[in-house]
């Protein structure tokens, strides 16, 4: 049982109403402060779990078969990353502790792939060629070269029927009356895509649930890709003088 505290009688009306109005007002405890605490903690988590349900509701309906290739798109995606990965540390053993005709190896090589990188010289190879026709963004493009670089494409070239553009680092997109402008080149669809790498890899990136396949078969367009042993790479990026 609590204790009770006796208080003096006011002495005046102003007194009496200030002691009414101290005690309606509500008082928090700190038993009360914890508890509103713990209702706020679990209010945020209960949106954030609300907000990622929603993000992955694409992933929710989608068919076993998809969710299929999704995860093994993602698999080969980990194993071409460990591969580098172990590539790049036994080109870093060998290098420290291999002597100068290995150093000059290993310079050859990379010079090799800053070329391919930087787009200075044609290449050939396997790979595979898509053709695209009807409605098509730089959206939609870019987000198809994004899907061809993670699949380990090391070259890629856009042309249409009069032009040719080397993709690079420093490569841009927009949209454009009669097709897309890449690299300040207006290309026409029908647009045609070359990629270099294994074509096996390349290919199922580009078909994957809500790919380049499903963009543009989704606003009316027609997708088609060939993989072939050899893609030829004609276009090049001048050097700066």
């Amino acid at each position: 049982m609590g204790s009770h505290i006796a208080q003096r009688p006011a002495r005046t009306a102003a007194e009496a109403r200030y002691r009414l109005i101290r005690s309606l007002k509500p008082r928090m405890t700190g038993t009360q402060s914890v508890i509103t605490a713990i209702f706020v903690i679990v209010g945020f988590a209960t949106t954030a779990a609300i907000t990622g349900n929603g993000t992955n509701g694409i992933l929710a309906n989608a068919r076993q078969s998809d969710l299929v290739s999704v995860l093994d798109d993602l698999a080969q995606r980990q194993a071409r990353l460990q591969s580098e990965y172990d590539r790049l540390e036994n080109a870093r053993a060998n290098l420290l502790g291999g002597d100068e005709f290995q150093a000059l190896n290993e310079a050859k090589r990379r010079a090799a792939n800053l070329t391919l990188l930087a787009g200075t010289a044609p290449v050939a190879g396997p790979g595979i060629r898509v053709t695209i026709s009807g409605n098509l963004t730089a959206t939609t493009l870019l987000d198809a070269i994004q899907e061809l670089r993670d699949a380990g494409a090391t070259s890629i070239e856009v042309a249409d029927a009069d032009l040719s553009v080397r993709i690079v680092a420093n490569s841009w997109f927009a949209d454009s009356p009669n097709g897309v402008t890449v690299s300040d080149n207006a290309l026409r669809v029908p647009i045609e895509i070359s990629a270099l790498g294994e074509s096996s890899v390349l290919e199922p990136a580009l078909k994957i649930p809500g790919g380049l396949q499903d963009t543009v078969g989704s606003g009316g367009g027609t997708f088609r890709v060939i993989a072939s042993s050899n893609i030829e790479i004609s276009a090049v990026v001048p050097l700066p003088k």
